[in-house]
């Protein structure tokens, strides 16, 4: 298994989320989080991180998003969505590569 940078163990540590100050619990059924889940993940997990599309999650809710494809999208698009808020969808596109709205 390949060992991570210095770098990317530092961007792991500093996650932050554009959608909820509360990383303690779950945002989608509010238990303690187990997990955060970048919302783009693969090759666009970096970017997620560096662009606070990060959520705290539990285990149980953590396996329903990578089992169903519907609410995955729900949240690809919530995250979109808030980004938008601040960004426009040009930048959204050119950073994820894609536009989910």
């Amino acid at each position: 298994m390949k060992q991570k940078t210095s770098k990317l163990a530092k961007l792991e540590r500093n996650r932050t989320s554009i959608i909820t100050n509360d990383l303690s619990h779950c945002f989608v059924c509010g238990m303690r989080k187990q997990h955060l889940h970048e919302i783009f993940y693969g090759k666009n997990r970096l970017n997620s991180i560096k662009h606070g599309m990060v959520m705290p999650i539990c285990f149980n809710c953590h396996t329903r998003i990578h089992n169903d494809i519907d609410m995955d999208l729900y949240y690809k698009k919530l995250f979109q969505k808030e980004y938008e808020k601040t960004h426009t969808r040009d930048e959204f596109i050119s950073i994820f590569y894609r536009n989910y709205l």
